[in-house]
C-alpha cells in the first residue's frame, strides 16, 4: 500500500511539475478566439491559420451593446494562402424569426435581436520575425456593408519566448465594437502547460478577461483534424453570459497531394510493377490500362518511341491525377523488348508520348522517358525529360497514325452525376439560413468527337419556410422537374482556340442556344474567351405577375493563372446573364482541388441608372471520390465542383439582398470544367504538380495493388 501511494503522490508531482515547468517541446498551438481570426479569447495575436486549413467554430457571447451579450456567433475560416486567413461570420440572437416589424408572420417574441453577416482578414507580415524575432500582423474584422456593428481595423506584434511555452501579443486597434472593444491598445498571454491546455488572460482595451482552451494535440486525430473548446471563466465588464466556443479545423481535401512524398512506403509494389519492363508486351500494357478503366485506348509505335492515347472518366477531381497514374502505368510496361518487337529504331531511349483526350479530343501531349519515370517514381527526383504541351495537339495527334482500332470506346457511356443543389439566402432579416435543396441528377452521355447529351433532373428533397409557396422566395424553390436537356458540340481550332456550342433548356423555363469560344496559351497562364447566348424564357410571368425577361449574355473575359502561388485571376466584362451591364473581378485561390473565390461586382441591372456593387466570397469542393467507379456503359460518381457562396452589397447605405446580377449562364459542362480542368491547364500548372503525378500512381498503387 505504501509503495502505490508513493507512486500516486509521485505522479502527483510530476503532474503538478509538468504544469508549472512545461518543456520546450510543447509549442503554443494557434486557435481561433471568439471573434474572427486566431487569437486569445477576444484579443488577436500575430499568428494565422496554417495555409490549406479550414475551421469551423459554434459559440456563444458577443460584446454587443456594451456587454457581453447572449448571441450566437458562427465562424468559418480558412487559410487561404501563407500568411493570410480569411473569415466568414454570423451573429445572431435568434434563426428563423422575422426582423421586420411590418411583415405578416413577425413575431414579437423574436426579441428583435440582432442577425449580422461579415467578413474578416488577417495578414502575417513576411520577414519581420527574421529581422525582428516577433512575428507582426494587420487584420480587419467586418469589413464592408452597411451595418458595421464589428467593424475593427487592428494591428498585432507577438513573441515566444524559448523557456516557456507562452505566447505574449501586444497591438493596437480602431474599433466600432461596443463599450470600446479593441478601440485603444490590448494585449494578451497565451500560456500552454500542456500540449492540449491553454491557460489565457487578457485586456481588450477595455476589460480584463480569462478564460481557458483544451483541444486535441496535433496530429492525434485521422485527416490531421483538430477539436477545441474554449471557456472565459473571468471579465471585469458586464455580462450576460460566459465566452464560450467549440471549434473543429481540418486541412482541405488534396492541398498536400502536390508535395513529395519522402517515406516511400510501397517500395515493394513499386518494385513488382516496375519489373513488368523487362518482358511485358504491348497486349499487357493495354490490359493494364483498360483495367484502370481508361477509355478510347489507343496505342502506336515509330521510330521515336510507343505513342499512347486514352481518357480519363474515372479521376474527376482533377485530370492530374489521371495522367499521373496513367504515366505510372505506361513506363512501367515499356522497356527496350517491347519497342524493339514493334520496330522502333530509338528502342534504348524508351520514348513515351502520352495524348490525354477529353470526350476523345486530344487536349494535351505528355512526352518522358520510361526509364527517367520511373526513377522518378522511385525516388521523386523530377525526371527532365517530362515535358507537357497543350498547344496546337490536334495536328501533333494528327500526326500520330493510330490507325482505326480503339479499346474500350467512350462513345455511349453516360456518367450519372449526382449532387445537392442548393438555393439559399443566409444572415437576412428573414432568417440566418433559408434554404432550398434538392437532389441534382445529372446524366451526361459523350455521343461522337466533342459532342454530347447534357440531361438533369432536380428533385426537391427540404426547404425553409421563407421558401414555400407564396412566401417571399418561394419563385426560387426548386420543383420536380427535368430543368436542363443540352446537345453540346465542341471543336477544336487553330491558333488553340476551343468552341462549344451548346442547344436546348436551360434552368426549367428557357429555350435556345449558346456558344463559347476560348483560347488557353501552352504555359495555360493566360485564357481569353467570350460566351454568347439567345435563350428565350417560355413562361414570360412569374407567380406575382412580374415579367421575365429572356437571357441574351455577351461576356468577355481573361483569366491569368499563377500555379506556383496557387492563384487565378479573372475579369469579365459585358452584359450578363439577367441583361445587366458591367464588370465582375475574381480572385481565386487554389488548396488543393478546393477554390476559394473572392468577387467585386459592378454591374447596372436593366432599366435601372445606377450600378450596383456587391462582394461575394464562395468556395468551390469536389463532392466525388478521388478514384470514381470504372466507367462502363452507366457510371455513378459525384460532381467536379459543388460551389457555396455569400454576397454583401457594398457602397450603399442600405444592405438589400441583390437579385443575381452579374453572373454567367453557367452550364455544368462548359469549356472551363468540361476540357480545361477548371482551367487548371498548361505546362506551368503542370510543371507545379509534378509531384502530385507521382503522388497519384502511388495512391493507386496503395488502393489497388
Amino acid at each position: 500500500m505504501k509503495i502505490l501511494s508513493h507512486s500516486r503522490n509521485a505522479a502527483l508531482i510530476a503532474s503538478v511539475s509538468a504544469l508549472v515547468l512545461a518543456p520546450n517541446a510543447y509549442a503554443v498551438d494557434n486557435l481561433m478566439s471568439s471573434q474572427s481570426y486566431t487569437g486569445a479569447i477576444i484579443v488577436p495575436n500575430a499568428q494565422v491559420m496554417d495555409t490549406g486549413d479550414i475551421s469551423y467554430l459554434y459559440g456563444q457571447g458577443v460584446p454587443y451593446k456594451g456587454k457581453t451579450s447572449e448571441l450566437d456567433n458562427i465562424l468559418f475560416s480558412v487559410g487561404l494562402f501563407e500568411g493570410f486567413e480569411a473569415a466568414g461570420r454570423i451573429v445572431t440572437k435568434t434563426y428563423d424569426c422575422h426582423l421586420y416589424t411590418n411583415v405578416p408572420n413577425y413575431n414579437p417574441n423574436c426579441g428583435n435581436g440582432i442577425r449580422d453577416l461579415s467578413a474578416s482578414f488577417k495578414y502575417q507580415l513576411p520577414f519581420v520575425k527574421d529581422w525582428t524575432g516577433f512575428d507582426l500582423a494587420v487584420g480587419v474584422q467586418d469589413l464592408g456593408g452597411a451595418a458595421s456593428n464589428f467593424e475593427t481595423f487592428y494591428a498585432v506584434a507577438d513573441f515566444e519566448p524559448d523557456f516557456v511555452p507562452a505566447r505574449f501579443s501586444a497591438g493596437y486597434g480602431k474599433s466600432e465594437v461596443s463599450h470600446g472593444v479593441l478601440n485603444g491598445p490590448f494585449a494578451s498571454l497565451e500560456y500552454q502547460p500542456l500540449d492540449f491546455v491553454q491557460l489565457i488572460a487578457e485586456h481588450d482595451s477595455h476589460q480584463f478577461n480569462a478564460g481557458l482552451k483544451v483541444f486535441t494535440p496535433e496530429h492525434y486525430l485521422p485527416l490531421d483534424t483538430q477539436l477545441s473548446f474554449q471557456y472565459q471563466f473571468y471579465t471585469s465588464g458586464n455580462a450576460d453570459i460566459d465566452i464560450w466556443s467549440v471549434a473543429a479545423s481540418t486541412p482541405l481535401m488534396g492541398f498536400s497531394e502536390s508535395r513529395r512524398v519522402n517515406e516511400l512506403t510501397l517500395e515493394d509494389k513499386i518494385a513488382v510493377e516496375q519489373a513488368h519492363h523487362k518482358f511485358a508486351g504491348l497486349v499487357q500494357l493495354k490490359k493494364a490500362l483498360v483495367d484502370e478503366g481508361f477509355l478510347n485506348v489507343r496505342i502506336s509505335a515509330d521510330d521515336i518511341g510507343l505513342n499512347v492515347a486514352l481518357e480519363n472518366r474515372r479521376y474527376n477531381r482533377n485530370q492530374v491525377d489521371g495522367v499521373g497514374v496513367a504515366l505510372g502505368i505506361i513506363s512501367s510496361y515499356v522497356g527496350e523488348g517491347m519497342l524493339q518487337d514493334l520496330g522502333v529504331k530509338n528502342y534504348q531511349q524508351q520514348n513515351i508520348r502520352l495524348f490525354n483526350l477529353v470526350n476523345d479530343m486530344p487536349m494535351m501531349e505528355v512526352i518522358t522517358s520510361a526509364p527517367c519515370y520511373r526513377e522518378f517514381v522511385k525516388t521523386g527526383e523530377p525526371c527532365k525529360t517530362l515535358l507537357v504541351r497543350t498547344s496546337d495537339v490536334k495536328n501533333s495527334y494528327a500526326k500520330v497514325n493510330f490507325g482505326e482500332e480503339v479499346t474500350r470506346s467512350g462513345f455511349g457511356r453516360t456518367q450519372v452525376i449526382v449532387s445537392p443543389a442548393l438555393y439559399h439566402n443566409t444572415a437576412t432579416e428573414y432568417g440566418v439560413f433559408d434554404y432550398s435543396l434538392a437532389l441534382a441528377t445529372n446524366l451526361y452521355t459523350p455521343l461522337w468527337k466533342g459532342a454530347a447529351l447534357d440531361v438533369r433532373h432536380v428533385m426537391p428533397l427540404a426547404e425553409s419556410d421563407d421558401f414555400e409557396e407564396g412566401e417571399i422566395w418561394g419563385d426560387d424553390a426548386f420543383e420536380n422537374e427535368v430543368d436542363r436537356v443540352l446537345f453540346h458540340q465542341a471543336f477544336q481550332l487553330p491558333y488553340n482556340l476551343t468552341t462549344q456550342f451548346s442547344f436546348g433548356q436551360v434552368y426549367g423555363n428557357y429555350l435556345g442556344v449558346l456558344n463559347e469560344t476560348q483560347y488557353a496559351s501552352n504555359s495555360g497562364r493566360h485564357i481569353l474567351g467570350t460566351e454568347f447566348a439567345n435563350f428565350s424564357a417560355q413562361d414570360k410571368y412569374d407567380s406575382r405577375g412580374k415579367a421575365i425577361l429572356d437571357a441574351t449574355p455577351m461576356i468577355g473575359h481573361y483569366t491569368y493563372s499563377r500555379p506556383d502561388w496557387n492563384w487565378q485571376g479573372k475579369v469579365q466584362a459585358g452584359q450578363f446573364w439577367k441583361g445587366d451591364e458591367g464588370v465582375r473581378v475574381t480572385t481565386s485561390h487554389w488548396l488543393g482541388d478546393v477554390r476559394i473565390d473572392a468577387s467585386y461586382q459592378t454591374t447596372k441591372a436593366v432599366g435601372k441608372s445606377e450600378y450596383e456593387d456587391f462582394v461575394t466570397l464562395g468556395i468551390a469542393i469536389p463532392l466525388t471520390l478521388w478514384r470514381d467507379m470504372s466507367p462502363g456503359y452507366v457510371q455513378l460518381r459525384g460532381i467536379d465542383q459543388f460551389v457555396y457562396a455569400l454576397q454583401t452589397r457594398v457602397g450603399d447605405s442600405h444592405n438589400n439582398l441583390g437579385t443575381g446580377l452579374g453572373v454567367d449562364t453557367g452550364l455544368q459542362h462548359n469549356i472551363e470544367r468540361q476540357y480545361f480542368n477548371r482551367n487548371r491547364i498548361g505546362a506551368s500548372y503542370y510543371y507545379e504538380n509534378r509531384q502530385r503525378l507521382r503522388n497519384a500512381y502511388l495512391k493507386y498503387l496503395e488502393a489497388v495493388k
